[in-house]
């Protein structure tokens, strides 16, 4: 079987969708044990001019022009004409004219239900052709139940079409030598004393100027004079209004924002912290969440979306709307050390529900289903 994965997202830094694309392939390679190959499209010249897998059945093709305007109407159709495959996997788009079977993954459907978080074009894009993706896919692959539903809810699709494949971390996150980790951000990042730690993109859905408000908020408290709010992840759209809060409330001393981090040192951030927060407005997975609880890390998350199915009972929840719930859990966990070590217990353990092994059994399954 001839297998073709839309890979765009590598190398573009986006964060949780670049990591389920690679992570799925990776596996992807450990679970199949017949002879496909796999043809991996990318967008970024310096990611495709080396195996992304270490396997001999997964090859690169590089797609030109990049822009989704053309690569999905235009590039990707040409592509599958030439050289074609039995089974795509696509990413949000499902591309016209293909005459070979498809699935799609669908990492988010916010774009209906909370449009303002979203550029009005990406927005428009989403809205006109995530619907028409669905419908035309033999199978809809995405994160969590609650997605599922969601997709059900809002476009009437059946629910034998949609398969829960969830996300998952690799073994490279676990917890660290704390000393060690301590001194690596140090060293590399700045970053001494206790902290407060948000992984993700600077978005607006990820609600980060909500988190500021109650970090701000904390400091009037003595025992918080020396912690620091860190916040970790690419400056994207929402990073004007994120500098402008830190400047507005006085921040400017209490806060590091360390632009995008590799895999490699993401760990380091998640064993050192003190707590890990997450107050997303709407999240269908969060894989910042179950890496923070891999590594030992105690989390407060939101109880929106997909956070309470995902932390099973393994993170403090709490209203992303209400600055001063935010704060009560940060301050619940830097307070009390028996809070803290339940959680780190907890999440560590919830966690190993989740293996990207698991994930690419059930995905390959599929492709075998459809074929």
């Amino acid at each position: 079987m001839r297998i073709g994965i839309d890979a765009h997202y590598l190398g573009n830094q986006k964060t949780g969708n670049e990591t389920y694309t690679l992570n799925l392939m990776q596996a992807l390679a450990r679970v199949d044990h017949e002879k496909n190959d796999y043809f991996l499209y990318l967008t970024n010249a310096r990611v495709a001019a080396h195996p992304v897998v270490d396997d001999s059945r997964f090859q690169n093709r590089l797609l030109k022009p990049s822009a989704a305007v053309f690569r999905i109407p235009l590039v990707f159709p040409y592509e599958l004409a030439r050289r074609p495959v039995d089974v795509l996997h696509a990413q949000y788009f499902v591309p016209p004219f293909v005459s070979c079977k498809t699935v799609v993954t669908i990492h988010d459907v916010a774009f209906v239900d909370r449009p303002e978080l979203f550029r009005p074009m990406h927005r428009l894009g989403l809205r006109s052709l995530v619907p028409r993706s669905i419908r035309r896919a033999e199978r809809v692959f995405v994160v969590s139940q609650w997605l599922k539903d969601a997709i059900i809810e809002l476009y009437d699709i059946e629910a034998e079409k949609i398969v829960v494949t969830p996300l998952a971390v690799s073994q490279h996150f676990c917890r660290r030598d704390i000393e060690f980790a301590r001194a690596y951000l140090a060293e590399n990042f700045g970053i001494r004393g206790p902290f407060v730690l948000y992984v993700g993109n600077i978005v607006p859905g990820k609600n980060v100027g909500g988190l500021l408000n109650a970090f701000a908020s904390l400091r009037t408290s003595n025992s918080m004079q020396e912690t620091k709010l860190v916040i970790v992840g690419p400056k994207l759209w929402g990073w004007a209004a994120v500098s402008a809060l830190v400047e507005k409330l006085g921040l400017q001393q209490h806060v590091i924002c360390t632009g995008y981090v590799s895999q490699e040192s993401l760990p380091h951030f998640y064993t050192a912290c003190d707590v890990f927060v997450f107050p997303s407005f709407s999240e269908t997975f969060a894989l910042p969440v179950l890496e923070a609880m891999s590594c030992g890390a105690p989390v407060v998350a939101s109880n929106r979306g997909a956070l309470p199915e995902v932390t099973g009972g393994a993170a403090l929840l709490v209203d992303p709307e209400a600055r001063e719930n935010i704060a009560a859990g940060i301050l619940r966990v830097l307070n009390d050390p028996s809070v803290a070590c339940d959680l780190r217990r907890k999440g560590i353990e919830r966690s190993r529900a989740f293996t990207w092994e698991a994930t690419a059994a059930k995905t390959l399954a599929v492709y075998n289903e459809l074929m």
